[in-house]
């Protein structure tokens, strides 16, 4: 399935987050490489909205790169998510 189709329907102002050993990590930005998407997070900030990640991945010329997400120098792929009344949570 197309990861940007997935997001479609979904609600520009749902917050992102990475789900990591029950942990959720805000994605505070986005770093584009010429290999993939990375989702940045931190143990605090502001979380990015859908509506942002959406808009920065429609830009994108490629739908074929690998969307990572980095905590500090460790850096793993998405495989997935899942959705709560107010957040996407990364996994």
């Amino acid at each position: 399935m197309d990861f940007k189709l997935s997001l479609a329907d979904l609600k520009n102002h749902l917050q992102v987050f990475f789900e990591s050993q029950n942990k959720m990590l805000p994605i505070i930005s986005i770093q584009k490489t010429a290999q993939d998407i990375i989702l940045v997070s931190a143990t605090a900030g502001k979380p990015l909205t859908l509506g942002y990640l959406k808009e920065s991945l429609a830009s994108l010329p490629d739908d074929h790169l690998k969307i990572s997400v980095s905590c500090g120098s460790q850096k793993a792929l998405v495989f997935g998510y899942r959705l709560t009344q107010t957040q996407i949570l990364f996994s």
